[in-house]
């Protein structure tokens, strides 16, 4: 159970990084509706940013035509 228990944390912790590192570049690549810097500082935090990336920072992305 243990070793379930690490392996959960240690995935969810890359899950975060890479889930970071993917709205930093998409936030700084692409129009964005509100402000960037913001959203840049939320998606850095640990665990609740790139939560609340998925759920709200991606609906702010504009799609070019």
């Amino acid at each position: 159970m243990k070793q379930v228990l690490i392996l959960l944390f240690l995935v969810l912790s890359f899950w975060s990084v890479i889930t970071t590192f993917r709205a930093i570049y998409l936030i700084a690549t692409k129009d964005f509706n509100g402000s960037k810097s913001t959203w840049i500082l939320i998606s850095m935090i640990a665990f609740i940013g790139p939560v609340l990336w998925i759920t709200k920072g991606k609906k702010l992305i504009i799609a070019k035509k």
